[in-house]
């Protein structure tokens, strides 16, 4: 009778152990992290960090609720950005030296923030613009994530009722762009909720990128304020993502996972033009304050010390190992991680150690060791002279040199390994859609980037060939784009074109060749593309608008394995050019 009534009684104490802790779930669950990247907002782009016109409450009281940390700093692009807020290393060490035609692929032996997370047992998605690598298995889907809606060029063309990406097929939207990425992270967040899963939901928005889209009642309100409309798009975009980002945070509010969910918000580099930034120096491209320097705020109601200012400096490359420490799981790495952990500095008193935070850009070098910071052949005081007005290089000729050798030292240690011209994979059973774009083709004779393209042979429509441009201006037989393709398994492929084609121009023909394999294809089918409707504000200067294109299916070849290289040639064009080329597809027949 005594041993039963033990029993019974040590029954009585499991089950209220395990309501208890069913009650109180929230405490038990692991961690969620939701983080929002923006693309081009600048410091000062916050009603928080100064600016009087722009109105951002929602970051505003994040910010006031949380941790904000003053003196953050990125890369001075986009793509670089990326790379290391994704591996915590120097993104030159990831492969990623530019924005585009392969600069910006990450090499595939780095680990992701969604590789890592995923070995925890989250559920990892991205909603917006990848920039570290176009072609599967640089593709999110190959990097650790589970859902992809969004795009992986460096841009877009059209922020409104455009068709963008979701998990490897074409996905038409509706509406503005960044409200339609914000509609489908919160799907994601609300499956992940419903079947208790943590989740990491990576948020890199495309705005306040250009082009200069933006809806009516944001760009109103900025230009009766009195601001010129390029500004007045910017700031409408700001004040939209702010909106956005106020809806996520009430949708964790209603499934209850706003208390278990670390919010992060940066962007990923200063701003395009030079408008309102605190007085800091420089915009984007550049290493002074104004192009590295952005706003960063971390909240988290678990351990958030209310309205709490970072002084310290901090960098992207720390991102990664504060939030592993934040959510208390130790991680071995493949390759040696740059960054250091920032989270005591949110969760104490505690403060970081001195080091040194490196930077480069298009040959220029950057050394912050603060308060001193080097850019070039100028060496300033950060600390007393945030927007770097007085070079005090000849008072402190031992303190430049020595950052001048850390800096040597540090470049010499990178171990680069960038490929140029690189080979685009096709042929994975993951992905077996291959598109080789436009832009990306190395266009023969080598382009010039002469703005009376009409004269030379073959030239892409915007004349620099950024993302989504094509390939116009075709007018001699001798000219021909060309791509260099990896084909990673052999079988039959089904070749497609993207074209447009006047009509006084049908009877063209082309010639499709990978390796030694030759299609050959008279096109008497015209296509006029037109335009998608202008939501621009401001006309583009550089940017290929949004246009439909015809498809037109050429065949199948049976590719073998290994490197190749796939030319098009116009080998008749009996009207005044050739076609206008916007991609070419190879599928993978399964």
């Amino acid at each position: 009778m005594k041993k039963r009534f033990t029993y019974t009684i040590l029954l009585i104490f499991l089950v209220g152990i395990f309501s208890c802790n069913r009650i109180n779930n929230t405490v038990e669950k692991t961690p969620n992290i939701l983080l929002i990247v923006t693309d081009d907002q600048a410091y000062g782009d916050l009603s928080h960090t100064g600016n009087s016109l722009l109105e951002t409450p929602t970051l505003d009281q994040l910010a006031q609720s949380g941790v904000f940390a003053n003196h953050f700093y990125v890369s001075p692009v986009c793509a670089p950005t990326r790379a290391s807020l994704l591996t915590g290393r120097y993104h030159q060490k990831t492969g990623v030296s530019g924005v585009t035609r392969g600069r910006e692929d990450m090499q595939l032996d780095e680990e992701t923030m969604a590789d890592i997370f995923k070995s925890f047992g989250y559920r990892t998605g991205i909603f917006g613009k990848w920039h570290n690598g176009a072609h599967y298995p640089y593709h999110p889907l190959g990097r650790g994530f589970d859902e992809f809606v969004g795009f992986t060029s460096g841009h877009w063309s059209n922020y409104f009722n455009t068709k963008i990406e979701k998990n490897g097929a074409d996905f038409q939207t509706e509406g503005y762009l960044t409200d339609v990425l914000t509609n489908e992270a919160i799907k994601f967040i609300e499956d992940c909720s419903s079947v208790e899963k943590a989740f990491f939901c990576y948020l890199p928005y495309q705005t306040p990128h250009t082009p200069l889209q933006v809806p009516d009642r944001y760009f109103n309100k900025y230009k009766q304020k009195g601001v010129d409309d390029f500004n007045a798009c910017i700031y409408g975009m700001c004040e939209n993502i702010d909106d956005n980002v106020q809806r996520l945070l009430e949708k964790l509010d209603q499934l209850e996972e706003k208390e278990n969910t670390i919010v992060i918000f940066l962007s990923d580099n200063g701003p395009l033009n030079n408008r309102f930034n605190n007085g800091l120096k420089g915009r984007k491209g550049m290493l002074d304050e104004g192009g590295v320097r952005v706003p960063f705020i971390l909240n988290w109601p678990k351990i958030n010390d209310h309205g709490k200012e970072i002084e310290a400096s901090l960098a992207h490359i720390d991102l990664l190992p504060t939030i592993l420490e934040l959510i208390g799981k130790d991680y071995e790495f493949k390759n040696k991680i740059d960054g250091e952990s920032f989270a005591k500095l949110i969760t104490s008193n505690s403060e970081m150690k001195k080091r040194k935070i490196f930077g480069e850009w298009s040959g220029k070098s950057r050394v912050l060791s603060d308060p001193y910071l080097m850019v070039g052949e100028a060496l300033y005081d950060i600390r007393k002279d945030p927007n770097q007005e007085v070079n005090i290089r000849e008072q402190n000729r031992e303190i430049y040199q020595q950052l001048k050798d850390d800096y040597q030292r540090w470049y010499g240690e990178l171990q680069l390994n960038q490929i140029e011209n690189k080979a685009i994979p096709i042929g994975y059973k993951e992905y077996p859609k291959s598109v080789l774009p436009a832009h990306e083709a190395n266009l023969y004779p080598p382009y010039e980037f002469r703005k009376d393209r009409r004269h030379t042979g073959i030239a892409y429509h915007s004349l620099y060939g950024w993302a989504h441009d094509w390939i116009d201006f075709w007018t001699s037989e001798d000219a021909y784009p060309q791509w260099k393709v990896e084909v990673v398994t052999k079988a039959q492929y089904a070749i497609e074109l993207q074209y447009a084609l006047e009509p006084e121009n049908v009877g063209v023909e082309i010639s499709i060749q990978i390796g030694d394999q030759i299609i050959n294809k008279k096109i008497n089918q015209a296509y006029i593309h037109k335009q998608y409707p202008n939501y621009d504000r401001v006309e583009r200067s550089q940017e290929a608008p949004e246009t439909n294109w015809g498809t037109l299916q050429l065949g199948t070849l049976e590719l073998q394995q290994g490197i190749k290289v796939v030319k098009v040639r116009s080998i008749k064009i009996p009207g005044n050019k050739s076609i206008e080329l916007k991609s070419l597809k190879l599928i993978r027949q399964l």
